[in-house]
């Protein structure tokens, strides 16, 4: 497998005959009640398209991936990579198997705070901190192919 990193801390490979990109985001993730309170809270960002939304997890909250337009834009539209997978949400996921608590969670460009309740796991916000957990490229790699594989367990994939 060879593994391209370019200016832009794109980790790029291929699966299964398809190029697959695993970058930063500007994103994070925060429970609401319900879509109604995402919209009243945001409203102003919303109006003016500066920020698009996407529910990734219900119980007794909604949990909603917030999203910065343009680079959503950008990664949508990209016709150099079939699918990009945000390193948020391949920490994510590994957040998921943690007891309830705050994680600082590292790659080698990022550190990123995320906060496990007894539902989910939010924030994925890029943070200074030390990192408790890091993980290399090689191990991205690693984690973003578990995480295809299992097709119905693949949270964010733009």
């Amino acid at each position: 497998m060879k593994i391209k990193n370019n200016k832009n801390d794109i980790i790029n490979f291929k699966f299964k005959g398809k190029s697959v990109a695993i970058s930063h985001m500007d994103c994070f993730i925060k429970p609401f009640e319900n879509e109604f309170q995402l919209r009243k809270t945001y409203f102003e960002e919303l109006s003016s398209n500066k920020i698009v939304f996407k529910k990734i997890y219900s119980s007794q909250k909604d949990y909603f991936l917030i999203i910065n337009k343009k680079y959503y834009k950008k990664w949508k539209r990209s016709i150099l990579f079939d699918i990009l997978l945000p390193v948020q949400s391949i920490f994510l996921k590994k957040v998921l198997e943690f007891p309830e608590g705050r994680y600082i969670i590292g790659s080698e460009h990022n550190n990123y705070e995320f906060i496990r309740d007894s539902e989910f796991a939010y924030s994925a916000r890029e943070v200074v901190e030390k990192n408790e957990y890091f993980y290399n490229n090689n191990e991205l790699i690693r984690l973003a192919l578990n995480s295809l594989e299992d097709k119905k367990d693949v949270f964010i994939r733009i």
